[in-house]
């Protein structure tokens, strides 16, 4: 069992490598207190952005892959999600108040805690509220955590509401160091993220260096 594991983590990983056409690097140097707390603070301001890339997920024995595309604009976010699992495609649009979540195999409910119905629902966790911040590299404000960061303030790994989020890659896009290739990992779920855009508002794009 856990050569198959091995052997399905790896072609995720070489898929996802594959498609992510960003110019990366890896996360280097001692850490920074000082270049963490100034991103905390800049990148809490990005209020409005855009990613899109490739998604592989294994959960326990089973594995995929597939895309997704996530806008966020203020509070509300609108992500697309498609392929992993036998999902098929899944929509997903509101803010941390409530989420409409929406599959082509027929699912349509209204949900305060995602998690969990994701669970309940796919089959599968997904942390939708949470990565709205992860995915800049930054931690969910609402909750503890633990984290490593390298000499420039970007995190190597965050620790959040059980879940263990490591970055292999950042790339620098409009004077933002931006992740372009993570895993979110909890028990014997592993969900392997390689971006292929970041769009940034224009109103981000006028924050100091």
């Amino acid at each position: 069992m856990k050569q198959v594991f091995r052997a399905a983590l790896l072609a995720g990983s070489c898929l996802l490598t594959a498609c992510a056409t960003l110019s990366g690097y890896a996360p280097q140097g001692a850490a920074n207190e000082a270049a963490w707390q100034s991103r905390l603070t800049r990148f809490d301001a990005l209020g409005s952005w855009e990613l899109s890339g490739r998604v592989g997920v294994i959960n326990g024995k089973d594995g995929g892959s597939g895309s997704l595309d996530w806008k966020q604009r203020g509070p509300e976010l609108t992500f697309d999600f498609r392929g992993p699992l036998g999902a098929g495609a899944i929509h997903i649009q509101g803010d941390a108040g409530a989420l409409r979540i929406q599959s082509s195999r027929g699912d349509d409910f209204i949900t305060t805690d995602p998690e969990q119905d994701f669970t309940a629902h796919m089959h599968m966790p997904m942390p939708v509220l949470s990565m709205r911040y992860w995915m800049l590299g930054i931690p969910d404000p609402t909750a503890a955590y633990t984290k490593t960061a390298d000499a420039r303030g970007e995190p190597l790994s965050l620790k959040q509401r059980d879940w263990q989020v490591e970055y292999q890659e950042y790339a620098d896009v409009q004077g933002y160091a931006l992740p372009v290739r993570f895993t979110l990992t909890r028990g014997e779920v592993h969900i392997k993220v390689a971006v292929n855009q970041w769009t940034l508002a224009p109103a981000a794009t006028t924050a100091a260096p």
